[in-house]
C-alpha cells in the first residue's frame, strides 16, 4: 500500500469518525448531557481531528499540491473553519436550544458540502451534478 493510500484511508476514516462523533455528542447534549463530562469524550475528538488534519497535510505533501494553486482546497479549508464555529455553537452552553439545533443542522450540511468538494475537486461540490 502506498503512502498516498495509507494517508487517504486515515483521512477518510477520520472524517467519518469526526462527523459521527460530532453527531453523537450533539445527541448526548440533548438526551444524556452527563456523558459529555467523561474525560474520553472531551479528549478523543481533539485526537481524531488532529490526526485528520495531519493526514490532510500528509496528502498535500505526497501529492505535491500547492495549497494556493488549488482553489477547491482553499474552499475546503474556509468551510472547515465555518464547520468548526457551527460545531462550537451546536455543542456550546451559552446558546438557546433552537440556535444550537440550527447550528447543528448547518454544520452537518457544511460537512456534506465539504465532502462534495473532496469528491468533485471543485468548489461547486454537489451542485456540479444539479446543472
Amino acid at each position: 500500500m502506498s503512502a498516498y493510500q495509507v494517508l487517504l484511508t486515515i483521512h477518510v476514516s477520520c472524517a467519518f469518525i469526526s462527523i459521527s462523533g460530532f453527531m453523537l455528542r450533539y445527541y448526548w447534549k440533548i438526551k444524556h448531557p452527563a456523558l459529555l463530562r467523561h474525560r474520553l469524550v472531551k479528549v478523543l475528538p481533539h485526537v481524531i481531528d488532529t490526526l485528520f488534519l495531519l493526514s490532510a497535510i500528509g496528502l498535500l505533501s505526497v501529492l505535491s499540491f500547492g495549497l494556493l494553486n488549488q482553489g477547491w482546497l482553499m474552499h475546503k479549508i474556509g468551510l472547515l473553519a465555518v464547520y468548526i464555529v457551527l460545531g462550537m455553537i451546536a455543542l456550546g452552553n451559552k446558546y438557546t436550544k433552537r440556535r444550537r439545533l440550527i447550528a447543528f443542522i448547518a454544520a452537518v450540511l457544511v460537512f456534506i458540502y465539504i465532502l462534495g468538494i473532496a469528491f468533485t475537486k471543485t468548489a461547486l461540490s454537489w451542485l456540479l451534478y444539479l446543472f
